[in-house]
């Protein structure tokens, strides 16, 4: 049997570590077809961890086709290569791939899906409505908090964008935005190793704009919109607002799944990622992924539409690799904003492609506002000209960070078995799973009760899935509150847990009603 060493002090979960180690063996062939893992207690006895966190590494590396149970043999490593094309294709293809295209050729199939989407969707909103009592420990929002901003801040900001040249705020600007503005972006990017020019850039209201230019732009194309999940519901539901349809493809901790990715062939595709910190899990696309839905995208002639707004936010590590440097200005769009590193009521956001790109949306958002407010643009481009901008996120992070680390301890100290969560790098939300079978739907409507809040995982996706998990969010509450927070949350899955699993049905209340 291979060496498994663990780091108990890491921040990435034992599980995720055991199943890892196990996964390169089976790769490096250290493990081979047919060669007989140890059991469950012997295992756990031998690297020196729960018999929980075994079985959980060995579930996922069995979900992947690298191992299967026998029962009453144990648990053996399979023809990976071979059972790859075969068994995940058809079991769980089947099990978590939406799989409706169908409804790009029957209109009325097409309409009454859509109605069932928003209808279910309509009904978690209500019921999010109820968790933002002033009073509650915030875990849901996510967007930045105003309270780290000194007093005056903003007003500062105003007045330094008011020092001079105050008449080019009082009329309509260019479309695309201050030429100074795209400027300074362009530089921005080129030292991240991304050469673009100024007429590449489009200055949006907010990054939601953009999204919606693409969408208007993807119905009147007739492109067919892929969307990883989960992933931001206010990307699918823009998408659908104008007349697209949407089909979901799954992703894992590494970014979307190759074999879900596969189903989508020979058609227009445009493909909807968020690759740095993903909302909701967190997580970085891994380069294996990057590299793959590149040759993806080249082969099918696809435009990949890349979520940015997050990068900024980094703590450590490198960021991924960018799909514009792989693929280039024309098969990429890149969507970013101020929204989540500096104020989300600035509505300062950009769009980057190809030149001919811009031009076309820029004509699209003339039609919505002439310009994004110029002032907003002034403040923006003062900020990033005198340095205060890259001071503002030093600080900002150093904080995130010990937010974020604050949570991660208490998570580790206080949750039961069984119940899992990612360690981002940065950002400021990470996912948390409950055991099959239990409801995050049903934990919320607890916790609410309790004093705290979060979003149940169905929130991400058109489809209402992922009721096992759900998003936690340090932005808005200090070191004390997460302390607090996370000990509340804690007790109430253990309440939750003493329930039987059950089938949490189209509420994501079913049995724990």
């Amino acid at each position: 049997m291979i060496k498994i060493e663990i780091n108990k002090k890491a921040d990435k979960p034992l599980y995720v570590q055991i199943r890892d180690r196990l996964e390169q063996a089976i790769v490096d062939k250290e493990l081979v077809p047919g060669d007989k893992l140890p059991s469950v207690a012997a295992f756990s006895k031998e690297i020196g961890v729960t018999q929980a966190t075994i079985r959980r590494a060995l579930e996922d590396l069995s979900k992947q086709g690298f191992t299967k149970c026998y029962v009453g043999r144990g648990t053996f490593i399979e023809d990976f290569k071979n059972k790859k094309s075969k068994d995940f294709s058809v079991h769980q293809i089947k099990e978590n791939f939406n799989g409706f295209r169908s409804a790009q050729t029957r209109p009325e199939y097409k309409f009454a899906a859509q109605q069932l989407r928003r209808g279910i969707s309509e009904g978690l909103l209500e019921l999010m409505n109820l968790a933002q009592q002033p009073d509650l420990i915030s875990f849901g929002k996510g967007i930045p908090d105003p309270k780290l901003h000194e007093p005056g801040f903003f007003q500062a900001l105003v007045k330094d964008a008011l020092t001079q040249d105050q008449e080019k705020y009082m009329a309509c600007v260019d479309c695309q935005g201050f030429i100074e503005l795209r400027q300074e972006i362009a530089s921005r990017y080129a030292n991240k190793g991304v050469h673009i020019t100024p007429d590449q850039v489009l200055i949006t209201n907010g990054s939601q704009q953009a999204a919606t230019l693409v969408a208007l732009d993807a119905a009147e194309k007739k492109q067919h919109i892929v969307c990883e999940a989960p992933c931001f519901q206010g990307i699918t539901e823009t998408f659908v607002a104008h007349g697209n349809w949407v089909d979901t493809v799954g992703r894992d901790e590494f970014g979307p799944v190759p074999e879900y990715m596969d189903y989508f062939t020979g058609q227009s595709f445009l493909l909807y990622v968020c690759p740095e910190f993903h909302n909701p899990t967190g997580t970085d696309m891994a380069s294996e992924r990057h590299d793959y839905l590149v040759r993806w995208a080249q082969k099918n002639k696809a435009v990949i539409l890349s979520d940015e707004i997050f990068q900024d936010l980094r703590f450590k590590g490198a960021s991924p690799q960018f799909f514009y440097n792989s693929l280039g200005d024309k098969q990429t769009i890149i969507i970013s904003s101020l929204s989540k590193s500096l104020m989300s009521g600035l509505r300062v956001g950009w769009m980057i492609s190809s030149a001919r790109r811009i031009r076309t949306f820029t004509k699209l958002k003339r039609l919505m506002d002439h310009a994004c407010p110029p002032l907003m643009q002034g403040i923006v481009l003062k900020l990033f000209q005198s340095g205060k901008y890259d001071e503002h996120l030093k600080r900002i992070r150093k904080i995130y960070l010990n937010r974020r680390n604050v949570m991660l301890e208490c998570l580790k100290q206080l949750m039961p078995q069984g119940v899992t969560w990612t360690a981002p790098k940065g950002g400021f939300s990470l996912w948390v799973t409950l055991p099959e079978g239990y409801s995050s739907i049903a934990l919320l409507l607890s916790a609410i009760d309790k004093g705290i809040n979060f979003l149940p995982g169905p929130l991400f996706d058109i489809d209402q899935r992922f009721v096992k998990s759900f998003r936690l969010s340090w932005a808005w509450s200090d070191q004390d509150e997460i302390i607090e927070g996370i000990e509340i949350l804690a007790d109430t899955i253990k309440e939750l847990l003493h329930l039987p699993p059950g089938d949490s049905g189209l509420s994501g209340l079913g049995n724990f009603q």
